[in-house]
């Protein structure tokens, strides 16, 4: 579906890490030994330049700054528009503060690093004399005087990143696990330009192509489009049956860099055919065949966690509004919403971490009918753990069909391994719950809502979880305490993988 949730592009983002995030074991000795002269030259650079800002704004506090002009190391592969986007900030002529130029070169080093055209880039202040001009070649500011400024020329060292890039691999997530191919060309026009070709084939999805376009708009890295073309065939285990897809997503996004409220507007055309191999559920085998999507979907999302995986301070907020019907072929139109909230805080007098969170949909469809295609999901290792990967809720002879309205959440207290405070792996104890139900269209409004008033699935569970970088690894023993007749339940051991957890 288009209002997206992080768990559910898990593998998507698995296959799309960049170079920096792989393992050192796949790079050759050359490779490392070369890493290593470059991070140690980066430390003396990052050294130099703190101790002359240091000595610098010490005898200058109180003098602005007037920046002579800009310097770019290794700026061949950009294009000047793109790079004169990106320096404008600072080639204004105005004289600024000391923090206004600190928060400009930082934003800039931040816009470089977030489009991918740079692996790294540092900057370095060199202070020049007001009386002559500088003899270093660059971007030159406007006329304005600055009498009583300091005046400074920083210059920005960069390591672009390699244009083309391809990888193989294997994933393991959520209960399945996949093999792909990927190459990446990446800053192809200079400005951030990427494309990027995956082919997957694994125990869930027999068949994943997918080609990916995405750009800055305008060459401002705060807002991003992208388009996405993808064939892929995916097994869903608990209906039984297999889809096939072909959609073309285009989206437009925003990450600004000090701003925590982000945007995304969504426009989705899909033809989806539903191929049944095994159940025996009278809706599974009525909606067999092709299905027809044209949805425009908009998100909003609030975010301060210290971390995405493993928030041990901060709050997110994201709520999400779907219309599908845009076009008359459309034989299921809806309209869908979805909130998700998470806070993260700390426990001093335990030396503990708390998490909650909870999450809430509701399907409406328009014409009274709605696919199982678009309908929601819940239960799993990632989700309301102690029950098998979508199964909770509405159960048709050996399938769960899914719902039209859910809410779940979950409690977990994180506490550190003894004697490995500082490491990633971490104890924790959790109570998760959660109900997923259909709509009943005869009845009112208030009468659907209390559906969601009682009879709860609850479950509990504690075990060790690993916070990679990329992703959250869990094996945990699990305990369903209450449940329905017709939810499929899971004892013992379970293991998740994945980028979001209630």
């Amino acid at each position: 579906m288009s209002i997206l949730g992080q768990d559910e592009e898990f593998m998507d983002n698995m296959k799309y890490a960049t170079p920096d995030q792989l393992s050192d074991k796949v790079l050759s000795n050359a490779e490392k030994e070369l890493n290593e002269l470059q991070q140690q030259k980066q430390q003396q650079l990052l050294d130099q330049n703190k101790q002359f800002l240091q000595t610098l704004f010490q005898d200058n506090s109180t003098q602005p700054i007037k920046i002579r002009n800009v310097q770019l190391t290794n700026g061949g592969s950009f294009r000047n528009s793109f790079i004169e986007s990106q320096f404008h900030p600072l080639l204004t002529g105005e004289v600024f503060p000391l923090h206004r130029y600190l928060s400009i070169i930082d934003n800039i080093s931040k816009n470089l690093i977030k489009v991918g055209v740079v692996e790294n880039v540092l900057c370095n202040t060199h202070q020049v004399t007001s009386s002559t001009s500088s003899p270093m070649i660059g971007f030159r500011c406007g006329l304005t005087t600055g009498t009583g400024a300091i005046h400074v020329v920083p210059i920005f060292n960069t390591i672009p990143i390699k244009r083309f890039f391809a990888k193989t691999g294997t994933n393991i997530g959520n209960g399945e696990g996949d093999g792909y191919i990927q190459f990446q060309l990446r800053n192809i026009f200079g400005g951030g330009e990427n494309l990027v070709f995956d082919a997957v084939t694994g125990t869930k999805t027999s068949s994943s192509y997918l080609l990916n376009y995405n750009q800055p708009i305008f060459n401002n890295c705060n807002y991003i489009w992208e388009n996405r073309l993808s064939l892929n065939t995916r097994n869903l285990d608990w209906i039984q049956s297999k889809v096939h897809a072909k959609s073309l997503v285009n989206k437009i996004y925003t990450q600004f860099n000090d701003c925590k409220l982000n945007h995304e507007v969504i426009l989705e055309n899909s033809i989806r055919e539903l191929d049944n191999y095994g159940s025996k559920s009278f809706q599974v085998l009525q909606q067999c065949g092709q299905n027809v999507k044209s949805s425009i979907a908009y998100n909003i999302n609030y975010d301060t966690r210290d971390s995405k995986h493993l928030p041990f301070n901060g709050s997110y907020f994201q709520l999400g509004v779907e219309y599908n019907g845009l076009l008359k072929h459309n034989k299921n139109p809806f309209v869908k919403t979805a909130t998700h909230m998470q806070h993260a805080w700390n426990l001093t007098a335990i030396n503990s971490h708390v998490l909650a969170s909870t999450k809430f949909g509701l399907l409406y469809p328009l014409n009274g009918r709605s696919s199982i295609l678009d309908k929601f999901f819940i239960g799993g290792p990632n989700d309301v753990r102690s029950f098998t990967l979508n199964g909770l809720g509405p159960k048709d002879q050996n399938s769960f069909i899914g719902g039209d309205m859910f809410l779940n959440g979950g409690v977990s207290l994180f506490t550190d391994v003894p004697r490995y405070k500082t490491s990633n792996f971490k104890f924790h104890n959790f109570l998760n719950w959660g109900k997923l139900v259909s709509l009943n269209h005869n009845g009112s409004l208030w009468s659907n809502v209390k559906q969601l008033s009682h009879s709860y699935c609850l479950s509990y569970g504690f075990g060790i979880l690993y916070n990679h970088p990329m992703a959250r690894f869990e094996l945990n023993f699990v305990l369903p305490i209450f449940a329905n007749e017709r939810d499929s339940i899971r004892k013992g051991i379970q293991y998740g993988i994945g980028v979001s957890f209630l």
